[in-house]
């Protein structure tokens, strides 16, 4: 646990650096910048630090399941290789990679845990 502890934080401290240099970039070059203009690059950019924190600790704390089940059938569903599925959050939306699962019989398609 400590070691995915330290590459969690090496991720978050990476996707905070790369909003800043973003926030950077977007900075105009005159010295006339309102209030309004700093608060809504700053806004943006927490946005995305929220954002990128929310997508990494999600991703890595996902336990497969060992068996799931279909709920129409009550058959095993079978695996069938990572997917990426877009989740909306109370901050935004974050993309996440998770095992997607098919049933045999029916053929309903998951995302667990629902």
């Amino acid at each position: 646990m400590p070691n995915k502890r330290k590459e969690l934080e090496q991720q978050l401290r990476a996707k905070a650096e790369k909003a800043i240099r973003n926030l950077l970039e977007k900075l105009p070059d005159k010295s006339e910048l309102t209030m309004t203009d700093i608060e809504n690059l700053v806004g943006e950019m927490g946005q995305e630090v929220t954002q990128s924190a929310t997508e990494a600790i999600a991703q890595g704390e996902q336990i497969e399941p060992s068996e799931v089940m279909c709920e129409r059938c009550h058959v095993r569903m079978q695996k069938r290789g990572k997917r990426k599925k877009r989740v909306v959050t109370k901050r935004g939306e974050i993309e996440l990679e998770r095992q997607y699962y098919v049933c045999p019989q029916c053929g309903e398609g998951i995302f667990p845990p629902r």
